[in-house]
């Protein structure tokens, strides 16, 4: 009888072995998944086994105590989930967690500010928020049971000056460091505020003089030319040619020489048919006088005369068709309307001569101090005053010269500048002379 019981004791023992070791693999599982929420199947199994015996309950306790101690704030969430779940179940876990209060309260709340929680932060402030909700409800249901649980949370409420109604539950400590740190960026947003402030001012009337002058020597390289209309919204119109200054711009092809001689003909065209017809309306209104005083002299001619006059005025608009056919046979034109898509903007293309070589280097040196110094200022500029939603007024105004220093680089950029090879000599600490690569010496 006695080898039976304990035969029977040594199964129970290595089935209490096996649910433990099941039991600490779930844990394993559910703390470590990175879900939100605890997956349903593995913590029914968990229950499960938890009502074997008071064993597993202490044996879940003890692994949820260790998963709590574990530095990530996503570990010790799950944990807590764990812990509410089988709060509400067990009296035996109610308990153990009970008599090891603060420590639980130390790794879920926060309640000792030398072990703060552990990052992420977000996950850190649902994981605080969480378990004041639950020590709250608690208190509710369980608070005269338990002693320890009723002086922990008078301990928060009290001591720790915890705002139970406050959505995201937390200390006045809390609050009042995120009062400060509020306080803080509104200072160094008011700091960085009045430097790009004071900057822009110091800088405008240069960028302004560079703007001028760039415009000034685009217009020098392409007198009269009228830059695209979305990219000269906010730029001076350039200057006109005089009738005597060469122009470094290619000629004009041949296909646009036609087109525009074409144009010329048609033209000339159109005013000959209008004539035409000017004259031909004359020439009937005089025929119709002429017909009103013969029926005002002899309205009793006969009838046959009348009838002559309306063939002849027939036969002549027969002719005039015929003339009017004629002609536009002759000019090659099938159709009196007619859709033709004309491009006007041809591409340009700039060539560096001798002419033009002390324009174009100006050009060269105001094209880098735009691209390596006045737009990334006025960028930094529009970000500072987007962030820290300082006046309209400063934030326009930036936003007016990003937009000019923009626009002046497409027109640089339209120009197609063909640029003569350049060499920098440059000396070293030796005063031995060398040449630098000559792409240096050329805008982006």
């Amino acid at each position: 009888m006695s080898r039976c019981l304990s035969g029977v004791s040594a199964v129970s023992q290595a089935m209490e072995l096996s649910q433990r070791d099941r039991l600490s693999e779930l844990v394993e599982e559910l703390t470590t998944s990175g879900q939100p929420q605890l997956h349903p199947e593995r913590m029914k199994e968990v229950k499960r086994i938890c009502r074997v015996s008071n064993d597993c309950i202490e044996h879940v306790y003890n692994s949820v105590m260790s998963q709590l101690n574990q530095e990530h704030a996503e570990v010790r969430l799950s944990a807590f989930q764990i812990a509410m779940e089988l709060f509400s179940r067990s009296h035996h876990f109610r308990t153990l967690l009970v008599d090891n209060f603060q420590e639980f309260l130390e790794l879920t709340v926060e309640t000792d500010s030398e072990q703060p929680l552990p990052p992420p932060k977000e996950v850190a402030r649902k994981l605080r928020a969480q378990a004041i909700q639950a020590v709250q409800s608690w208190q509710a249901s369980y608070g005269t049971a338990y002693k320890k649980l009723a002086l922990g949370f008078h301990f928060l409420k009290q001591v720790k000056k915890v705002d139970f109604q406050d959505a995201e539950a937390r200390t006045v400590s809390e609050r009042r460091r995120e009062e400060e740190r509020q306080r803080k960026r509104e200072r160094i947003y008011k700091e960085r505020v009045e430097a790009a402030s004071t900057d822009m001012e110091e800088s405008y009337q240069e960028i302004e003089a560079t703007l001028t002058e760039m415009e000034s020597c685009m217009s020098l390289l392409i007198p009269g030319f009228h830059f695209t209309e979305s990219h000269t919204a906010n730029s001076s119109p350039p200057h006109s040619q005089p009738a005597n200054e060469p122009s470094a711009v290619e000629d004009e092809p041949c296909c646009s020489k036609d087109l525009q001689e074409e144009r010329t003909e048609g033209r000339v065209q159109e005013e000959e048919e209008e004539k035409n017809n000017d004259s031909e309306e004359t020439i009937g209104d005089m025929k119709e006088g002429r017909t009103e005083e013969r029926d005002l002299e002899g309205r009793g001619e006969e009838k046959g005369k009348e009838d002559e006059e309306e063939e002849e005025e027939e036969e002549e608009e027969e002719e005039e068709k015929s003339s009017e056919e004629a002609f536009i046979r002759s000019s090659g034109l099938i159709s009196h309307s007619y859709n033709l898509d004309l491009n006007l903007s041809p591409g340009l293309h700039v060539r560096e001569t001798e002419d033009n070589e002390a324009v174009v280097t100006t050009v060269i040196d105001l094209h880098r101090l735009i691209m390596s110094k006045h737009l990334p200022a006025v960028q930094s500029w529009v970000q500072v005053f987007t962030k820290s939603c300082a006046e309209q007024r400063l934030l326009q105004r930036a936003l007016d010269l990003k937009r000019s220093l923009e626009t002046v680089l497409q027109k640089h950029k339209e120009l197609h500048i063909d640029y003569k090879t350049r060499q920098r000599r440059v000396h070293d600490a030796g005063g031995n002379e060398s040449h630098q690569d000559p792409s240096d010496a050329l805008p982006c």
